[in-house]
């Protein structure tokens, strides 16, 4: 467990050979071509980086009082997934999926979300065994409702994250969740699975747990409950797949990070919405200039996606 604390000096400096390799990268991609879940779209304008920027997509980023500390942007794995089917892996096979995780490593994300109902744990332990386990963070989240994945028992998340474990081939990781919460009582209903992680993370197997929230009468309850270490949050400023208005949603944002939480800001781009609106910038900037989130966690398909996403969150 001490390894995990000690991430900053070792990720500093491969994050230093990732930008200078980035930048060639960009000279090569020029405009680019984006995709967001099923559809190739293709954005016309943007703004020119500024002499100095306020952001980079690799910038070194605390999440609120864990510990935790990892890079800005995130990358997703659960694009149009469930039932352990995740479009990431569906698009590009198993291999190309593990190529495509290894190649946002090597850019320098650090961050690297993922869920039991995805299935991409295998993708994410093949893709990030070259590299030291402290050096990136592994989120992923444990299924509780019905349907959602094969098993019909979901009463032991213990058991789950002893399985998770197996799965990625690790000691601990880094943050687990209780997945897709929207009921407005989750902090009584949900008790036995938050007493299950509470244990977990005092066994050293987790190191911070949280919910991944989702509709608009759970949120409201996680700044003021302890128990929460992070939460994701939908947040964009369109209101895209969101449960709540998007300044409903910066308000509770704000209240999170006055608590102390970390705060992983999910449906940016509104699941590919915006992109096809055109208004990637414009989400993109309101996340960053509004502190809407800790960590950017988006899903890709393709390489250029990182590429482009980078250099528009360096444009801010």
């Amino acid at each position: 467990m001490a390894a995990a604390h000690n991430q900053g000096a070792s990720r500093r400096k491969a994050g230093s050979l990732d930008r200078r390799s980035f930048v060639g990268s960009l000279a090569a991609f020029g405009a680019g071509q984006v995709a967001f879940g099923a559809t190739n779209c293709v954005e016309q304008t943007y703004a020119a980086p500024k002499a100095k920027n306020r952001f980079s997509a690799w910038d070194e980023v605390s999440l609120g009082g864990t510990g935790i500390r990892t890079s800005r942007l995130g990358f997703g794995t659960g694009v149009k997934s469930g039932n352990r089917s995740s479009g990431m892996v569906r698009r590009n096979g198993h291999d190309g999926a593990v190529k495509l995780v290894r190649a946002a490593y090597e850019r320098g994300i650090r961050f690297f979300d993922t869920a039991d109902s995805y299935g991409t744990h295998a993708v994410l332990r093949e893709a990030l065994s070259p590299f030291p386990r402290s050096s990136y963070v592994i989120c992923t989240k444990y299924w509780f409702m019905g349907g959602g994945i094969p098993e019909a028992d979901k009463s032991d998340v213990e058991s789950s994250v002893d399985r998770f474990l197996r799965e990625f081939k690790t000691d601990y990781i880094d943050i687990l969740q209780l997945h897709c919460v929207f009921q407005p009582d989750w902090t009584t209903s949900l008790q036995t699975h938050m007493d299950g992680l509470e244990r977990c993370k005092k066994a050293g197997k987790i190191r911070a747990h949280g919910c991944s929230f989702h509709g608009a009468k759970s949120l409201p309850l996680a700044a003021d409950t302890k128990w929460l270490d992070v939460a994701h949050v939908q947040i964009n400023p369109f209101g895209n797949k969101m449960g709540l208005k998007p300044d409903e949603a910066l308000e509770q944002v704000r209240k999170l990070h006055a608590a102390g939480k970390g705060v992983i800001g999910m449906k940016v781009l509104g699941e590919g919405s915006i992109a096809k609106e055109g208004r990637m910038d414009q989400s993109i900037a309101w996340v960053l200039k509004n502190n809407a989130a800790d960590v950017l966690d988006i899903g890709f398909l393709e390489i250029a996606e990182i590429d482009d996403i980078a250099r528009r969150i360096a444009a801010v």
